[in-house]
């Protein structure tokens, strides 16, 4: 099972188009854990309804971390149940992953733009395609075998503001 585990999470950014790896963050977030916690699990823009899934882990395998495993990573993805592309214009800004009282944020995610394009990066926008997906990487040490809710907050092409949650989410292990 470990085995098969560990190869989606190698699989699985090769799966989605649209990808950002994000390592910068920031450790005390603008709004309180208490409204981070009250964000719908749904939005709808553009008569379309957006959600959020969410696949947090820790890497144990040998060698590669050490014996107290790797820092968070967080693979989130942005879709539209409809299966149409995202609103024309919508953002991704910040990420937020919650356990018990703490946070962690990641703030100002931006991505590469492509491979011809490595030392240019650019806000991560997520229309013209039925998902937006992004990385978060370098997180805290929590779990595994933990439950974290991970919220995101989105902007729309007229600069209104959403966030958005998948509540509950089981941070795996990989071995």
């Amino acid at each position: 099972m470990n085995v098969i585990l560990s190869f989606m999470l190698v699989l699985m950014p090769a799966a989605f188009p649209l990808r950002a790896f994000v390592v910068q963050t920031k450790q005390s977030p603008p709004v309180s854990v208490k409204d981070l916690r009250e964000a719908p699990i749904q939005v709808v823009l553009d008569n379309k309804t957006l959600q959020m899934s969410a696949y947090p882990w820790r890497d144990f395998m040998p060698g590669a971390w050490g014996p107290d495993g790797s820092p968070l990573m967080v693979v989130l993805k942005v879709t539209s149940t409809e299966r149409q592309p995202l609103p024309k214009g919508l953002r991704l800004d910040h990420a937020w992953v919650l356990f018990g009282e703490e946070s962690w944020e990641v703030s100002d995610l931006r991505g590469r733009l492509g491979p011809r394009n490595e030392d240019q990066d650019s806000w991560i926008n997520c229309s013209a395609s039925p998902a937006c997906q992004v990385t978060l990487r370098n997180g805290p040490k929590w779990g595994p075998r933990v439950r974290v809710d991970v919220v995101v907050h989105l902007t729309d092409s007229a600069g209104k503001e959403y966030f958005l949650q998948a509540p509950n989410q089981y941070v795996q292990r990989s071995d």
